[in-house]
C-alpha cells in the first residue's frame, strides 16, 4: 500500500518496493524475466501537483505521451493496435461507457464504472487489456477514481496509465460536475506489479542522484479521499473484529446517510465454518440469482461479433491448467453487453507462483454486512477451480472500495457464534 499526493513519490516507491521484495517469474508467452509483487495498492491524494511524468522517468517522454499515447484514450478507435483505451470504453460494447457513467452519477447512483475486459475473447487472447475496471466515485462536489489493472508494468507503464485515466476519463466525467475543481483522487490496485529485468539497469541510473518533486505545484485538490486502509488481520474471524473497529471509527458519511469506507486486507485462511453462508454460496454457484447466471451462462459477443454463452469459472479452470504462469486469469461478472453493472465482485484474478494461488478480489458499493458472504463465495470459485490441482489456496486480497452500511455500528458476532 502506498500512498502519495503524485504519481512522482508514488512510482519512486514503488519500484523500490519490487526491486527489494519482487518475486522473479518468468511471463507466460514471451518467456520474459520480470520482478513481480501482488496487488500493489497506490492512493494518489493530489496528482495535479507533481510533474505530469516522474523525474528521470525511463518510459514514455511527456512530448510522446500528449502527442501519440494520450490520444488513444480519446479516440473510439483502435487502429492498428489489438485494443486501445478509448475503444474499450467508447466502442467495444457498441456505446460510449463514459457517457453511460456520467448519465448514472447525474441520476443519483454514488458509484459507477466503466470495464473492459471482454471474457469470451480476452481470457484466450495473447494480448488483452491490461486495465479491467475504472471505477468513478461521486462523494460531495469531487468526482475520485479506482483502477483494477490485472497485469501492470510498473516501469513503463503505470504512469502512463494514470496519466491517460486522470487526464482524459476522470476529466470527462468530472466536466459535468463542475469540471477541473471536481478533479479527485485515482487508486490503482495492480494484480501483477512487475518490473521486467531488461528494465533495473535503466531503472537504478534513472534513480542515482534524482529525488522526486513532491511539490512541483500548488496543491489542488483540498478535499480528499482519505484512500484504502489494510487490515492487519489474517484469518477471517480476525478480520471481521478489526473490520467492525475500523468501520466504526473511520468511516465516512455519504449524502445519503450512509456510511462508507475504503478497504483491503489479505486472508491467509478460512478459521470458521459457516453452514448458512455456504449452502447460500452452493446456490448463487449452481446459477441461482444474477450473480450465477453471469458466472455460468455469461452471454456476450466476441470482438468478431460471434454470439456466445460461456461458463467463466470452467474457462477459468482450464486456462489455469494449460497455463499456470498465466496473468488472464480474471472473471468479470457483470455485462457491458447487457448494459449490466450491479453484480459483485466486479474482477476475480487469478496467479499461480511458487506453487500457491494468488487471488484478488474487488468488490464496490458493496454492504459491510454481507462481506462474509463474498469471502465464501471466493472461497468456493477458488475450490472448484483447483479441482484436482495440488495447489495451495492460499493467500486471498479483497478490495472493497466502496464498502458501505446504513450506520457506522456493524456487528459480526451473531455470524461467528
Amino acid at each position: 500500500m502506498i500512498r502519495a499526493r503524485n504519481i512522482d513519490v508514488a512510482w519512486r516507491s514503488c519500484i523500490n518496493t519490487i526491486l527489494e521484495k519482487g518475486i522473479k517469474e518468468i511471463t507466460e508467452d514471451k518467456k520474459q524475466e520480470t520482478r513481480e509483487t501482488f496487488c500493489a495498492t497506490i492512493h494518489l491524494s493530489d496528482w495535479q501537483s507533481g510533474n505530469f511524468v516522474p523525474v528521470n522517468y525511463i518510459g514514455l517522454s511527456k512530448d510522446t505521451l500528449l502527442e501519440s499515447y494520450i490520444p488513444q484514450y480519446i479516440s473510439p478507435e483502435k487502429g492498428e493496435h489489438v485494443y486501445s483505451y478509448g475503444w474499450a470504453m467508447r466502442k467495444r460494447f457498441t456505446f460510449n461507457q463514459l457517457d453511460y457513467i456520467k448519465n448514472q452519477l447525474s441520476g443519483g447512483k454514488n458509484v459507477a464504472f466503466a470495464q473492459f475486459w471482454n471474457p469470451p475473447t480476452d481470457i484466450l487472447s495473447t494480448n488483452p487489456p491490461c486495465i479491467n475496471i475504472v471505477l468513478f466515485h461521486k462523494l460531495g462536489s469531487k468526482i475520485h477514481s479506482t483502477i483494477y489493472i490485472r497485469s501492470n508494468d510498473m516501469a513503463r507503464a503505470y504512469p502512463d496509465d494514470v496519466a491517460g485515466i486522470y487526464t482524459v476519463f476522470l476529466t470527462e466525467v468530472a466536466s459535468r460536475f463542475g469540471g477541473k475543481r471536481a478533479l479527485g483522487t485515482i487508486t490503482t490496485i495492480s494484480g501483477s506489479a512487475h518490473i521486467y529485468e531488461t528494465s533495473i539497469n535503466e531503472l537504478r541510473q534513472s534513480f542515482f542522484g534524482s529525488l522526486p518533486t513532491s511539490n512541483s505545484n500548488p496543491r489542488i485538490n483540498n478535499e480528499n479521499l482519505a484512500g484504502p486502509i489494510l487490515l492487519r488481520s489474517q484469518n477471517l474471524r480476525e478480520v471481521l473484529s478489526e473490520l467492525e473497529y475500523k468501520f466504526a471509527k473511520y468511516s465516512e458519511p455519504q449524502e445519503e446517510g450512509q456510511f462508507y469506507l475504503y478497504l483491503g486486507f489479505k486472508l491467509e485462511k478460512v478459521d470458521v465454518k459457516l453452514v448458512e453462508l455456504e449452502h447460500q454460496v452452493e446456490g448463487i454457484l449452481n446459477g441461482e440469482g444474477e450473480l450465477g447466471k453471469c458466472l455460468r451462462f455469461y452471454k456476450a459477443k466476441t470482438d468478431e461479433g460471434e454470439s456466445v454463452t460461456i461458463d467463466q469459472i470452467k474457462m477459468a479452470k482450464r486456462k489455469l491448467e494449460e497455463s499456470k504462469l498465466s496473468r488472464r486469469i480474471v472473471i468479470t461478472p457483470n455485462n457491458p453487453w447487457e448494459k449490466k453493472y450491479d453484480l459483485n465482485p466486479l474482477v476475480i484474478q487469478f496467479l499461480v507462483r511458487q506453487g500457491r494461488l494468488f487471488t484478488s478480489a474487488f468488490f464496490a458499493n458493496y454492504s459491510i454486512e454481507q462481506v462474509p458472504l463474498g469471502i465464501f463465495l471466493i472461497r468456493a470459485i477458488q475450490k472448484e477451480i483447483l479441482n484436482g490441482n495440488k495447489i495451495s489456496i492460499d493467500p486471498t486480497a479483497f478490495f472493497f472500495m466502496p464498502c458501505i452500511n446504513d450506520s457506522r455500528s456493524v456487528k459480526f458476532s451473531d455470524i461467528l457464534s
